[in-house]
């Protein structure tokens, strides 16, 4: 009986940051807003508010969001950011990142043009020593002025 205890206990402890619920961390982070610039110089900012939620009953960190971003289906940027917010267990909160990015530059005339953006990439959850990413994707048409793709990143 001890052992069957221990054996308990031990298993126990090893699904720290797992929850009890298939799938929950594949489903915990919602692409709320994509926002995507450039100015004429071709400096250009992403900027993602996603809504992240904590399936789990333990406190956890968010200690990261990396992204990668595709302009009409080819590989435009990808990214990572260090963040540290605390997330509670069972709890959510909005979370907002920004990554710089990079175009040709182009004339103040250059006439606008919609495009197919599509975003994706994964949280960090941290519990103490066990960290898990959880995805996210977003797909959304954005009309961009100022933006003129260089040689799109290899695959």
């Amino acid at each position: 009986m001890r052992h069957l205890l221990s054996l308990l206990l031990l298993g126990l402890a090893g699904c720290a940051g797992v929850t009890l619920r298939p799938h929950a961390l594949d489903k915990a982070v919602r692409v709320e807003q994509v926002g995507l610039v450039f100015n004429p110089k071709g400096e250009g900012e992403l900027t993602l508010r996603l809504d992240v939620e904590n399936p789990t009953f333990w406190d956890a960190q968010v200690t990261g969001v990396d992204f990668e971003l595709r302009l009409d289906g080819r590989r435009y940027a990808v990214g990572t950011r260090g963040v540290s917010e605390p997330l509670a267990s069972d709890a959510r909160r909005t979370l907002t990142v920004s990554f710089p990015l990079q175009s040709e530059p182009s004339s103040p005339e250059a006439p606008t043009r919609t495009w197919l953006v599509e975003v994706s990439g994964g949280v960090a959850l941290t519990f103490e020593e066990t960290v898990r990413l959880m995805p996210f994707r977003a797909e959304r048409r954005v009309r961009l002025e100022h933006f003129r793709p260089g040689a799109p990143a290899r695959e």
